[in-house]
């Protein structure tokens, strides 16, 4: 608690130095700003369209939410920095710092990202080695937890091999294993438990990745710094009531603190991912 206090005092020094030397003027543009599509753009408008206006109505600064259809428009875009602030998982953080240079500012600080493997609960399915040769959907490629990570430790660590279906989001892969159209789905449990109680009912979970950092939100450099770190400061300054906190909960930053680059998502290198994403057209 020290620290981070500490932390907002530092930010409030760097931005009044900042605003002292060129100030941006608040109102003269409007800064978009996507999310990693894990849910459909209806569900993406209504947890993040508030937290935006109260981040509009504190800091001046106008911003336009712009959900992506699915994960090859949301990646394409951010990797040809056309987003100026995203919301994006943690393997999309480090490939969008790679190509744009995108800055992490802000991830939850007690909330871990752990992929799970889900499939209906009356499935004879007990474990990973049992789903060898079938069909196991994914919302995408590089969904990181949910897909990227998921299909490398399947393949590399328990030597199973099976047919990936792409379905768009978090949602509508678990949507496959509920309809009996796929033999099991990836998830995280996150989404799983936003998911209807009818539905999490009727899944189970069989396989659990390594926890890893999670989603970040980032700013494009081309972002004046006064306005990126007045976004940062107001967002930590939300969780100081309980309005800002049920805002932050609502797209799972219920604990923010400052991200770094370098602490928080270079070491997802060692992973060695690279050789499953796949990159956008």
């Amino acid at each position: 608690m020290f620290r981070s206090f500490l932390y907002r005092l530092f930010l409030v020094f760097s931005l009044s130095q900042a605003t002292q030397a060129a100030p941006p003027a608040a109102g003269d543009e409007i800064y978009n700003w996507s999310v990693v599509p894990q849910f459909s753009p209806t569900v993406v408008h209504r947890d993040w369209t508030p937290l935006l206006d109260e981040l509009q109505r504190r800091t001046g600064y106008r911003f336009k939410l712009h959900p992506a259809s699915g994960f090859d428009e949301f990646e394409r875009k951010l990797y040809e920095g056309v987003y100026d602030f995203v919301y994006a998982n943690p393997y999309q953080t480090l490939l969008a710092h790679r190509k744009q240079g995108y800055i992490p500012l802000i991830r939850d600080e007690q909330r871990r990202l752990t992929g799970i493997l889900v499939v209906r609960k009356d499935s004879p399915y007990q474990s990973p080695q049992d789903l060898d040769g079938k069909t196991i959907a994914f919302a995408s490629p590089n969904a990181f937890a949910v897909s990227l990570y998921m299909r490398a430790m399947l393949r590399q660590k328990e030597g199973i091999d099976f047919t990936p279906v792409w379905t768009g989001t978090h949602s509508n892969a678990y949507r496959q294993v509920l309809l009996g159209r796929a033999d099991a789905s990836g998830g995280i449990y996150r989404t799983l438990e936003k998911e209807l109680e009818p539905a999490r009912r009727t899944l189970r979970i069989i396989y659990n990745l390594p926890s890893t950092i999670t989603h970040a939100v980032s700013s494009h450099p081309r972002v004046p710094e006064a306005v990126r770190q007045e976004v940062q400061l107001t967002l930590l300054d939300l969780a100081q009531s309980e309005r800002g906190r049920k805002l932050l909960s609502a797209v799972f930053l219920p604990q923010p603190i400052a991200a770094d680059f370098e602490r928080d998502y270079r070491p997802l290198e060692q992973l060695n991912l690279d050789d499953y994403v796949v990159l956008p057209r």
